[in-house]
């Protein structure tokens, strides 16, 4: 005789909650323990505990040093762990394979490396900036050190965390942009604590925190809207992500290039003209329907 067979015996704890609420289990374990870790190096900068001078003896300064120890402490770890709780082993090479997925067409690839740049240096120029006399072979060995160093060690594994996972488990039921401005919210608040680096005011902390929110809801929609347009790839996402950095950062290629106080005004219209016109190339696509169809497809593929 035969034993009939028993349903498996689904997760209890904070495992099982975590199965059934993955974005929030991320969240509350991104914001748990990342605002704690990222506060150290801030804390020590500011004399409050010792260890002021370890980022800089790594080459970094305290802003990138906190951001590290959350990416590679708290992000990572947080976001195999819950994707692994909702949706097993399966789940999480599935994650990584988005996450390596470099193939996204030849038009893509040029549009993610180099409509953002040059739109921003187009647009300060129009504004009133001039450009800096350079030397071509340092700019670009600086700018592809900075690039890579950038994406391969914070923004790839950034984004497979905000694109891969909160993005995309939140496009399941909403519309793609309605879900990238609520990514926006959790992701503007974990840049908070650079906030507390320098000098500061109430009144700057809650001018930064504005000034974040709005920032971060065009990118995560850009971001969004890149997702889509090259059919899920948090590769093309996160190097994305990375030239947005390059091209608004005080040492990426449009500061190295453009002189004079346009240029952060010129990043922000860029950033805004490119959501436009690649929202309109992929607005046919932005439905909860295509997400599914996409989640599908990346299961097909395993």
């Amino acid at each position: 005789m035969t034993m009939p067979a028993s349903d498996p015996v689904a997760p209890r704890g904070f495992r099982g909650w975590a199965a059934a609420h993955p974005v929030s289990a991320f969240l509350l374990l991104l914001f748990g323990i990342g605002y704690p870790l990222m506060a150290l190096p801030i804390l020590a900068h500011r004399g409050v505990i010792p260890g002021g001078s370890v980022p800089g003896m790594l080459g970094l300064d305290t802003e990138r040093f906190s951001a590290l120890l959350m990416v590679a402490g708290v992000m990572v770890p947080s976001m195999l762990w819950v994707t692994w709780a909702a949706d097993g082993r399966e789940g999480v090479r599935t994650l990584l394979r988005r996450a390596f997925r470099w193939r996204f067409g030849m038009g893509w690839w040029l549009v993610v490396l180099c409509a953002l740049p040059a739109l921003s240096i187009a647009i300060a120029l129009l504004l009133g900036a001039s450009l800096r006399p350079v030397d071509p072979v340092p700019l670009i060995t600086g700018e592809l050190a900075g690039l890579l160093t950038g994406f391969l060690v914070i923004n790839l594994w950034e984004e497979t965390a905000w694109a891969g996972v909160v993005q995309t488990r939140l496009e399941r039921r909403h519309h793609a942009v309605v879900a990238a401005v609520l990514t926006a919210i959790p992701f503007a608040l974990i840049h908070m604590p650079f906030q507390f680096i320098g000098d500061f005011t109430a009144a700057t902390v809650l001018g930064g925190l504005v000034g974040l929110l709005i920032v971060s809801s065009l990118v995560r929609v850009m971001l969004g809207l890149f997702l889509r347009g090259t059919r899920d790839s948090v590769f093309a996402v996160a190097l994305m992500h990375t030239m947005f950095n390059r091209s608004n950062n005080t040492d990426g290629i449009v500061a190295r290039l453009v002189e004079g106080e346009a240029r952060a005004v010129a990043a922000v219209i860029a950033t805004l003209v490119l959501m436009l016109v690649v929202g309109v190339v992929v607005r046919r696509r932005l439905g909860p329907d295509e997400r599914r169809a996409l989640d599908a497809r990346a299961v097909g593929e395993g």
